[in-house]
């Protein structure tokens, strides 16, 4: 799966975001899926290495197999679910037969880091959608095919699934192909196979050092949903978490005059057509239009939306959190979950409309930020700065409102970085920030430059991180 492909994908998923509000998670994953190509993708189709290319009805033993052994293919009517894909192990295996566009089957789950591979063959713009337990799990387009075996997608242990669905419990997963609009196709060639699998070892992102956020007082659980004291520089001011089915949550907390975060989780619209829900957040009489999305269950990882300027220093300041359709008026979705985390942001640099943290969280380490440049845009046009040898690191850069159509580069990494106010944010001519991981190795010099395009205004910012020792 490519950038553009997962950037389209989440971009549809966000459906009313407010720009602000979910583009650094969603930056940051586009990037690092970019770089790693793990299965994780939010629009995967099958591999077909993984699955076979051919036709046709059932089930496989949900039974795990002894670690040292290698699981058998599942295999109807010619159509192969490999026992093996990569390091993933086939736990759980289901083929319908040609014509039949849906099906169920039981699976007891023992693991919560789990594969999701389909094959689906279906004429038309045809999709392909699996629940477990009655959650969104995996869906994608039926008219693309994939080659690659890890076109998977990953459901990580802070997916949202997993608070419904229990290890060790049988749950039911129920799969079929639809069109666009989710009405289950009817056509006799269609086909439909999907193989869970028990995630095997992958390669960590760069940038990752193998450290994972450990519990501090102050972190928080409420209804299955985590909310960590600190996350890089930033600190919980309040949060809460719903049970299955509530349409509204509060809570307060003591302005400090600080900019704060608001980081949202929404399970309404998954599995629905168009995503016609929204979570709206009032802060302080400041309200937010949150797509609704989990991106983890780990809430306040994913990055949420800046605010400045609420409450005076040691006013209260109520925040609400309610579940609205398109038009703002409060509804229930059965089952679905909703929560908020504010967060105090710690010390920033701040470049025209742009705040850079001087602390940050990557893939569970922290980092701190070793350098940075902003320079005139108009003037320079380029900016570089010399990595450090020997440590991983990070690399933010992006720019400030430029004030025209520009487009820029990102060179002496491991691949060039593309930018476009076209794909940052274009209502203010820029191309925002983006952050990427990087191992360790020799130094070099990194340089962020405007190669097409003149801008009127603005800035170019270019900076690096190292680990928090």
């Amino acid at each position: 799966m490519n950038l553009t492909d997962l950037r389209d994908e989440l971009s549809d998923r966000a459906g009313t975001v407010e720009p602000s509000d979910l583009l650094p998670g969603v930056r940051r994953r586009i990037r690092s899926t970019k770089r790693r190509r793990v299965a994780g993708s939010l629009t995967a189709v099958a591999a077909v290495v993984a699955l076979g290319i051919a036709i046709a009805p059932s089930l496989t033993t949900g039974a795990p197999d002894p670690a040292d052994t290698v699981p058998d293919d599942y295999t109807r009517d010619s159509v192969t679910l490999k026992g093996m894909v990569g390091t993933d192990r086939l736990d759980q295996a289901w083929i319908g037969a040609v014509g039949e566009p849906r099906g169920s089957f039981s699976w007891t789950p023992t693991t919560n880091d789990v594969v999701v591979y389909s094959y689906c063959a279906a004429p038309g713009e045809t999709r392909y959608a699996v629940r477990i337990g009655g959650r969104e799990a995996a869906s994608g387009p039926c008219n693309v095919a994939y080659s690659d075996p890890v076109d998977g997608l990953q459901i990580r242990p802070d997916a949202a699934v997993w608070l419904d669905v229990p290890l060790n419990q049988a749950t039911t997963v129920n799969v079929q192909l639809t069109d666009n609009a989710g009405k289950v196709i009817d056509d006799r060639s269609a086909q439909l196979g999907v193989g869970i699998y028990q995630a095997g070892h992958r390669d960590p992102i760069p940038g990752a050092t193998g450290a994972t956020p450990k519990p501090a007082p102050g972190d928080r659980e409420e209804n299955g949903l985590k909310f960590r004291a600190t996350i890089g520089g930033d600190t919980l001011l309040t949060a809460a978490g719903g049970k299955p089915g509530v349409n509204e949550l509060s809570g307060s907390y003591q302005a400090t005059g600080r900019t704060i975060q608001v980081d949202a989780f929404c399970t309404a619209n998954d599995g629905v057509p168009n995503y016609p829900y929204d979570l709206r957040v009032n802060v302080g009489g400041k309200e937010r239009v949150s797509g609704c999305v989990a991106l983890s269950t780990d809430v306040g990882s994913g990055g949420g939306g800046d605010f400045s300027g609420i409450g005076r220093p040691g006013k209260t300041v109520e925040v609400t959190a309610r579940l609205t359709d398109k038009s703002g008026r409060t509804v229930t979705v059965p089952g679905a979950r909703i929560g908020f985390a504010i967060y105090e942001k710690g010390p920033q640099r701040v470049y025209d409309e742009t705040a850079v943290d001087e602390r940050t969280e990557y893939a569970g380490t922290t980092y701190q930020l070793a350098d940075i440049q902003a320079v005139d845009a108009k003037s320079a046009r380029q900016v570089s700065l010399r990595t450090s040898a020997d440590t991983p690191f990070l690399v933010s850069y992006g720019s400030t409102a430029l004030g025209a159509n520009v487009d820029g580069t990102l060179d002496g990494l491991s691949g060039q970085g593309m930018l476009s106010t076209d794909h940052g944010d274009a209502a203010m001519k820029s191309w925002g920030m983006y952050t990427d991981g990087n191992w360790a190795g020799p130094s070099r010099t990194v340089t962020l430059k405007i190669t097409k395009g003149t801008p009127t205004k603005g800035k170019l910012i270019l900076a690096l991180y190292t680990p928090v020792k």
